[in-house]
């Protein structure tokens, strides 16, 4: 709950999933370093996210 209410201040039915992805994936992730962690996100990064894809 923390992360919602400090980072999403609101979450939407339609988006649910997506949040509880990213929770998993940051709680999996939660003994590496800060530098480490941003490094595995960016190498998992496909490119450009269009506000249209995004809003799908």
């Amino acid at each position: 709950m923390r992360q919602i209410y400090g980072l999403h201040h609101w979450i939407s039915d339609k988006h649910l999933g997506n949040y509880l992805s990213e929770m998993t994936w940051r709680y999996n992730r939660c003994d590496l370093k800060d530098g480490t962690r941003m490094n595995a996100l960016l190498a998992q990064s496909e490119g450009r996210l269009t506000y249209r894809e995004l809003i799908a």
